[in-house]
């Protein structure tokens, strides 16, 4: 018998446009590419990644009928985030695209690990977030914010900056990330200390100078003149960089996350950096984005604040979609897709329990 027609929604606005559309349907006569829709002038992409959304959400209260049938009729979604309690609006879902790295998101939906195959994006922001890192810390080793800031006075001062060849930089998280930032490191005359969730004693890398296991955490903190947190979020995570971590660093050491806001005690940061421990803080996200306008991180001298911005969107949408184009030709044919995450130790939910 005949299959029924894959019906895949693009549930994010970059993904509207016609070439999007014709792309999907040109990797099998069987698949229908359709849109969730969302209220004119809407913009859903500056809701926070790591959240769920009520169905319909502010930016669908308009078209809510619409967006009910097509929920209700896709077998593939590709999405920044999903309503809570999706399974029971979208029966027939079984492969979820994530547009980003961080699949958290889909796990408090209620997306099923049981029925879904779950994919993420996790390689395509790599570089430029790399690019990113080493820029944050340039600038703040080379002291140019004092520089700017000496030029702004009209004032004609030296601030020497320190030498970045032979600096130590502790990396938590050696996924896509991680990796990218010891491969552009390492050619700078850089010393890469990782962290890996499946390190075990005496393991070597050729991407880094030592590899750590998560109970050695400390001690590779201790070693580091800046750590980068580039771990996902997940239960053994949370506040991963605590009050004993950010302790066990040295006072002079700058810590940098790229990750997600929940993997640092950003009340423990506080408290250290009043205390003069940690020579900066690079935070691109927040416990709560967006940060509060009353937050202590806003006024403290020494933290460097971004919008969760470290990845440059000027090809990454083109670059997700030719991941996902791959992907979409693999389950057309019915072969394993390529980035897979592990559903279970991310704490996505079994059917039956699933909202």
């Amino acid at each position: 018998m005949p299959r029924d027609p894959i019906v895949v929604c693009l549930s994010v606005p970059a993904h509207y446009g016609p070439t999007y559309l014709e792309r999907a349907r040109a990797v099998d006569p069987r698949i229908e590419a359709i849109t969730l829709p969302i209220d004119p002038g809407s913009e859903p992409t500056g809701v926070p990644a790591g959240e769920p959304h009520p169905e319909p959400p502010p930016w669908g209260m308009k078209v809510a009928e619409e967006r009910r049938e097509v929920l209700a009729r896709m077998e593939v979604l590709v999405a920044l985030h999903a309503p809570i309690g999706i399974m029971g609006m979208a029966p027939r879902l079984r492969w979820l695209q994530g547009i980003g790295a961080g699949m958290e998101q889909f796990a408090r939906a209620g997306v099923a690990r049981d029925r879904v195959t779950v994919t993420n994006a996790s390689g395509v922001s790599a570089g430029s977030m790399s690019e990113f890192i080493i820029g944050r810390l340039l600038s703040i080793w080379k002291r140019f914010r004092e520089m700017e800031a000496a030029q702004a006075r009209g004032e004609y001062v030296r601030a020497y900056g320190r030498t970045f060849l032979g600096s130590t930089v502790g990396i938590v998280g050696m996924g896509h990330i991680g990796v990218a930032l010891a491969e552009r490191l390492r050619p700078l005359g850089v010393r890469v200390l990782g962290l890996k969730r499946t390190a075990k004693p005496g393991d070597r890398s050729q991407l880094a100078d030592a590899l750590y296991a998560p109970a050695q955490l400390h001690e590779m903190l201790g070693l580091c003149d800046a750590v980068v947190v580039a771990a996902p979020s997940t239960p053994e995570t949370f506040h991963l960089i605590d009050a004993d971590a950010i302790a066990a660093m040295r006072p002079d050491a700058v810590l940098v996350n790229v990750a997600r806001g929940e993997l640092v005690d950003e009340a423990a940061l506080v408290t250290a950096m009043r205390g003069g421990h940690l020579q900066a803080a690079v935070l691109d996200v927040f416990e709560t984005e967006p940060l509060p306008g009353d937050s202590p991180l806003w006024t403290l001298p020494n933290v460097y604040i971004s919008a969760h911005a470290s990845v440059s969107v000027d090809r990454y949408m083109d670059d997700v979609f030719d991941l996902f184009i791959a992907n979409l030709e693999r389950y057309a044919r019915g072969e394993p897709l390529h980035n897979g995450v592990d559903t279970e130790a991310l704490g996505f939910p079994a059917l039956d329990s699933a909202p």
